[in-house]
């Protein structure tokens, strides 16, 4: 992305705010991830669990209040739905009243709720007989999600069914990093297909159910974009490992949303009901790029090796710092598509908030380039508003406007923070982050 030269306005009525996942912040939940957080020795860095996570289930008023105070316009979050249904058909009214008070709450503060109705976690007695692989799990997932639009929908209008179903199939059944750790290539597979079912399901409960309350419901996934270059394009070894790969993980899902069908290689093309029409907008989510170089020692991988771009700065994550992949991402997805994007996740590890000023401004600068060249974005929400719990990272990712004192839970603002608020608050973009907040960050990075 060239740089901007001058400060540029967000379009009207652009939505800007930041993203939450109900296990990484709220603490005391019994599912899946809990779970596998116990296990000894710990699969979590540090040994990092959520028994309190950041305790936002207990501080939501004062935190979406935080939120509204920087100017924000726009909150996404999840619904919990071991909270919702602890054991099978038995729903607690007590959780769903604490998320429709959640959907109140960011009204009353002028937050646009977007809410993620499964977002990577699952009951434990849903895991324990399959998970996403289990055949009722797409009956099971409609189910909640008609409760969930049921009860609060009529102050929702934008929601998620699945956030980045590639990610959770791939890091759960074929690196095996996530529960329920499994490495295999036909479990990957059918945990594909499971999720595909269960977004189609999901959406045609959230859309039946606005349907009778007489309301609107926009219903996507977060799709996660990431694609994965060949780190030489003059080798055929390399444009081939990274091929099928960049298929599976970025365009499979969604050419199948929009076909209606199950696509190979998952599928055979056979026709999913809900699945056409199940997506009204698409939410994206971008952090990085992968470069890709054939590796004969990798079959289990699909003798793909996965790399981040070693011309590039890195996060503390060691992600590549790529804005220039945001705008390809966006305006591939439009023209692909044609359906309205709404980013639903962006942001950086960083330790010592030394890159996230300058990482912000030049993702949404690369924003308003997709903009310019067609692309129908509506809005922004920062990954994330509170250092949290970054699943098998535990607490040692920091992706926050705001650092947590993990004795208190006293929330402090970082100085990117200020320079957000003032996006927020002003829509303008500037050219580049001020010097006081970057302190040569982009060249520091380059040296790690």
């Amino acid at each position: 992305m060239g740089e901007a030269v001058t400060s540029r306005r967000l379009p009207p009525d652009f939505l800007i705010g930041c993203a939450t996942a109900a296990h990484q912040v709220e603490g005391g939940i019994d599912n899946d991830w809990s779970a596998f957080e116990r296990q000894v020795p710990s699969p979590i860095a540090a040994g990092g669990r959520t028994t309190r996570a950041i305790d936002h289930h207990s501080r939501y008023r004062e935190d979406l209040a935080q939120l509204a105070a920087a100017a924000q316009n726009a909150h996404r979050f999840s619904i919990e739905w071991a909270r919702v249904e602890p054991s099978p058909g038995v729903f607690d009214r007590a959780a769903l009243d604490h998320y429709g008070d959640v959907v109140r709450v960011c009204r009353d503060v002028g937050l646009e709720p977007v809410v993620t109705l499964q977002h990577f976690t699952l009951p434990r007695w849903l895991a324990e007989r399959g998970g996403i692989r289990a055949p009722d799990a797409p009956a099971l997932f409609a189910r909640y999600a008609a409760l969930c639009a049921d009860v609060i929908g009529a102050q929702v209008r934008w929601w998620v069914t699945i956030n980045e179903p590639a990610v959770l199939a791939v890091q759960g059944y074929l690196d095996g990093q996530w529960p329920p750790a499994q490495q295999s290539l036909t479990q990957m597979f059918q945990a594909f297909g499971g999720l595909l079912r269960m977004h189609a399901a999901g959406a045609l409960a959230v859309h039946r159910t606005a349907t009778q309350r007489g309301g609107e419901a926009l219903v996507s996934v977060a799709h996660h974009e990431r694609r994965q270059r060949p780190l030489r394009d003059s080798n055929l070894l390399d444009r081939a490992a990274a091929a099928f790969p960049d298929f599976l993980f970025n365009r499979w899902f969604l050419r199948s949303c929009l076909s209606g069908r199950m696509l190979p290689p998952v599928g055979l093309g056979e026709r999913v009901a809900g699945l056409d029409g199940s997506l009204d907008y698409l939410g994206v989510n971008y952090y990085t790029e992968d470069v890709i170089s054939f590796d004969p020692a990798l079959p289990g991988m699909l003798f793909a090796h996965r790399d981040n771009d070693p011309a590039l700065p890195h996060s503390s994550f060691e992600w590549a710092i790529n804005p220039a992949g945001l705008r390809r991402a966006l305006l591939a997805l439009w023209h692909e598509t044609r359906l309205p994007l709404l980013i639903t996740e962006n942001g950086v590890a960083d330790e010592h908030d030394e890159l996230r000023a300058a990482y912000v401004v030049d993702h949404l600068n690369a924003v308003l380039d997709a903009v310019d060249a067609g692309a129908d974005v509506r809005g922004y929400l920062h990954w994330t508003a509170w250092d949290n719990f970054e699943w098998a990272e535990g607490y040692t990712k920091k992706f926050g406007f705001w650092s947590v004192d993990r004795e208190t839970m006293a929330r402090h603002p970082k100085p990117s923070s200020a320079l957000y608020e003032e996006i927020c608050r002003s829509g303008v973009v500037p050219a580049r982050a001020p010097d006081w907040l970057t302190a040569s960050t982009i060249e520091r990075a380059g040296a790690r």
